[in-house]
């Protein structure tokens, strides 16, 4: 079985946080490595974790690109999504 595609989610919001982790903890492809819940956190996390997909909700507080920021070169994560 291949390795499961490790995934940051960052959120504002606990309800949507915990919305998405029910859905991504029904499949066995999805490891969830982390949850942020500001941009800075979001930064920090992605540097210390090297996820694969960083799920970023644009709209939450903090740094509106963190995926550009130092802590989230485009090695760290591969992949780049947003909802």
């Amino acid at each position: 079985m291949a390795e499961p595609i490790r995934i940051l989610l960052a959120d504002d919001h606990a309800l949507v946080r915990a919305g998405l982790r029910a859905i991504l903890a029904a499949e066995p492809d999805f490891a969830l490595v982390g949850e942020a819940t500001t941009g800075d956190e979001a930064r920090a996390l992605c540097a210390t974790l090297r996820p694969d997909v960083l799920l970023l909700d644009l709209r939450m507080p903090g740094p509106r690109r963190p995926r550009r920021s130092p802590g989230c070169a485009p090695t760290a994560p591969r992949r780049a999504s947003s909802c």
